[in-house]
């Protein structure tokens, strides 16, 4: 096959997968890359500064949503790269459990998160830190990475059930 039936037929594809993302399932998985902007609006998982009652203070809320919607998005193309992968009916149930997985650790993620969060924002008693110690990095470092983490599992679980269905229903 030429390099220019072959950018074809990924064309095809890959305008096949976004008609499969309008529906129900594709619905869940792609609203999954706007759960960190989301966020933003909704404030559920906090995000706030340390002048707002929250632990931020060298790293903002907009580097922390950004990174994690950008790692979502990665993940998505990444696993639609891999999509051959999920044409077996044999891999169904195994892909099921590890969409389980992923949600359940996305979920310890998030509860790690907010245990961190939470003790740093009360650094200055628990610690003895002040609003402007660099020593607060040390917990601003590990929060957005357990935050892009936590969205990243999340997508990753809406992802594998949604390609799972997708490739369920093409056959």
């Amino acid at each position: 096959m030429t390099s220019s039936n072959q950018g074809k037929t990924f064309l095809k594809e890959f305008k096949d997968f976004l008609t499969f993302l309008k529906n129900l399932w594709g619905m869940l998985a792609g609203i999954s890359v706007l759960f960190p902007l989301s966020n933003m609006l909704v404030r559920l998982i906090p995000l706030e500064t340390y002048e707002n009652k929250g632990a931020l203070v060298w790293l903002s809320s907009a580097l922390f949503t950004t990174l994690a919607t950008l790692g979502s998005l990665f993940l998505i193309l990444l696993m639609f790269s891999q999509r051959q992968k999920f044409q077996s009916t044999k891999i169904s149930p195994r892909i099921q459990r590890q969409a389980w997985v992923s949600f359940v650790i996305g979920l310890g993620l998030l509860i790690i998160y907010l245990i961190i969060y939470f003790l740093l924002g009360n650094a200055y008693s628990i610690f003895g830190w002040s609003s402007d110690d660099i020593r607060r990095l040390i917990g601003e470092v590990p929060l957005i990475i357990l935050y892009g983490f936590f969205f990243a599992f999340i997508t990753r679980a809406f992802m594998l059930i949604g390609m799972s269905e997708y490739f369920r229903r093409k056959k």
